[in-house]
C-alpha cells in the first residue's frame, strides 16, 4: 500500500463519540497464525494495515464477500468484512474496469455507508503500490446489530489531491451483512458507579475487532453517553493479561456501548477470540465461555 494516503480519512459521527483519532493504526494484539485471510489469497486486511507481520487475522474471522458492481467504468468491490454485532470493519476496493492505473494521489470523494438506520463510521483509504486499486476501510458502529441487513457503500467520484475529478460517479454496491463466526456475546449483571453516574452493564460482545460492552444508565441521563469508562483487561490461554483502552463510545437503540480495541499507544488491536479466557471490568472478573 502507498502510505502517503494515511491521512485520508472521512468520519461520519451522527451517533458516536470517537475517543482516539488514531483508531486505525494497525497493530495486532496477538499473532493469530500464519494464514492470511479467510478463503482469499489477496489478504486485503493485512495488506491494508501495511502488511504488518503481526496483523494476522484468524481464518474464520474475516468473511469473504467479493461482490462487485460496475458504474461509469469503475468496478466497486466489497472485498471482506469482519462484523461483531454492532461493530464492523469493511474493506472495499475501487478499480478501473479497463485496468488503467490510478495516480498515487488518487482518492475516493465522499465515501458513504448507508443502511436502514443511522451508522457512525470512519473511512481510511489508500492506493495500492501498483496503482490498480484504491482500497477503503470502513470502521463502523451501529445502534443495532448489522447481521442480515442490507448495507450500501457509495462514493461520488475518484479525485486527485487537487480535487480534480479522475472518474465521475456516483458508484455504489449493496451487500448483506454477515456476522463473523468468531463473534459471540456473553451476558453479565454488573453495576458501575462513579461520582454521579450509575450504570448497568448487561452484555459483552467479543469479536476479532474489539470487546464491546453494552449497558444502560440508571441515573436518569438516558439520552447521554457516560462520561466515565471502566478499566478493562483480558486474560488469554497463554497466561497473558492485557489492558485495553477505549476506542469509541456510541448510543444504541436502547442504552450505550463502549468498544475497547486500542493498546496503550492508541493503536488498533485484533483479538484471537478463542484464546480469551476472562475479561476484567474495573477489577470484576468475568469468565469467558463460548
Amino acid at each position: 500500500m502507498n502510505n502517503n494516503q494515511d491521512g485520508n480519512k472521512t468520519t461520519k459521527n451522527a451517533r458516536k463519540k470517537w475517543v482516539v483519532g488514531t483508531a486505525i493504526a494497525a497493530v495486532s494484539l496477538m499473532a493469530m497464525g500464519t494464514s492470511a485471510l479467510a478463503s482469499t489469497d489477496k489478504a486485503v486486511f493485512k495488506e491494508f494495515f501495511n502488511g504488518n507481520g503481526n496483523t494476522e487475522i484468524s481464518r474464520d474471522s474475516a468473511t469473504l464477500i467479493n461482490q462487485s458492481n460496475v458504474t461509469a467504468g469503475i468496478k466497486t468491490t466489497v472485498e471482506e468484512s469482519i462484523i461483531g454485532e454492532n461493530s464492523a470493519m469493511i474493506i472495499v476496493s475501487f478499480e478501473n474496469e479497463d485496468g488503467t492505473v490510478f495516480p498515487q494521489d488518487a482518492a475516493i470523494a465522499t465515501p458513504e455507508l448507508n443502511w436502514a438506520k443511522d451508522a457512525s463510521y470512519m473511512v481510511e483509504q489508500r492506493v495500492t503500490e501498483d496503482g490498480k486499486k484504491i482500497i477503503a476501510m470502513f470502521d463502523v458502529d451501529t445502534p443495532s446489530p448489522l447481521k442480515g441487513n442490507k448495507v450500501t457503500i457509495k462514493a461520488d467520484a475518484v479525485v486527485n489531491n487537487t480535487g480534480a475529478v479522475i472518474a465521475k460517479g456516483p458508484f455504489q454496491n449493496t451487500f448483506t451483512a454477515q456476522e463473523s463466526s468468531t463473534s459471540y456475546n456473553i451476558g453479565i449483571d454488573q453495576t458501575l458507579s462513579q461520582q454521579q453516574e450509575k450504570l448497568s452493564i448487561q452484555t459483552i460482545n467479543i469479536s476479532t475487532i474489539g470487546i464491546g460492552i453494552e449497558g444502560n444508565r440508571l441515573d436518569g441521563q438516558t439520552d447521554q453517553l457516560p462520561k466515565y469508562n471502566p478499566k478493562v483487561s483480558i486474560s488469554t490461554s497463554d497466561g497473558k493479561d492485557t489492558e485495553l483502552h477505549l476506542g469509541s463510545a456510541s448510543t444504541l437503540d436502547q442504552g450505550f456501548k463502549w468498544n475497547y480495541n486500542l493498546d496503550q499507544e492508541g493503536k488498533k488491536v485484533f483479538f484471537n477470540t478463542a484464546k480469551i479466557t476472562s475479561i476484567s471490568i474495573d477489577g470484576h472478573i468475568i469468565p469467558v465461555t463460548k
